[in-house]
């Protein structure tokens, strides 16, 4: 499994605006998310279940994780983590100030299980990660669509020449 990243410069220190600058990898997303529908067909494809009968799951699923949330409980789904909930304030110098309009946000946090984590170091061969910087990727991708060109235009050519020996 494959990985591309391209580097960002940041200040070391975040809170620190003048700290020096390092690159830092950040993932590259290819393409476009992936919606309902589309994991919705991805696993209809390995299951016996209709689409109509997988995406009226996942959306109950959602429905039902943010009821559960609402209620004041952590839900862990078994395999793929635990949801939570998370407030953020600005924090007060005493906690009789600290009311409901000092909550700024509230956050659905995940914490991904121990079977979805992903680790650079991997036992398994089909888990090992390989990172690619996007440059790299990039000129891999060139290079595969010029060897289809080139591959093209010797089919075209050798298609001119059966063409003119067959006449």
């Amino acid at each position: 499994m494959s990985i591309i990243f391209k580097a960002i410069q940041m200040p070391s220190n975040p809170l620190d605006k003048q700290s020096p600058k390092r690159f830092y990898p950040r993932p590259v997303a290819l393409g476009q998310s992936v919606n309902i529908r589309q994991m919705t067909d991805y696993i209809k494809d390995i299951s016996s279940l209709s689409r109509g009968d997988v995406r009226s799951v996942l959306q109950n699923f959602v429905e039902k994780l943010k009821e559960q949330l609402l209620e004041g409980k952590h839900v862990n789904i078994e395999g793929l983590g635990v949801f939570s909930l998370s407030l953020r304030s600005k924090g007060e110098e005493l906690t009789k100030d600290l009311t409901a309009k000092s909550i700024s946000a509230v956050r659905i946090c995940f914490l991904a299980s121990k079977e979805l984590q992903l680790k650079k170091e991997a036992t398994r061969s089909s888990e090992r990660l390989n990172f690619i910087r996007l440059e790299d990727y990039l000129k891999g991708v060139e290079a595969k669509e010029d060897e289809v060109k080139s591959e093209d235009k010797e089919l075209s050519g050798e298609d001119l020449n059966n063409e003119g020996s067959a006449a």
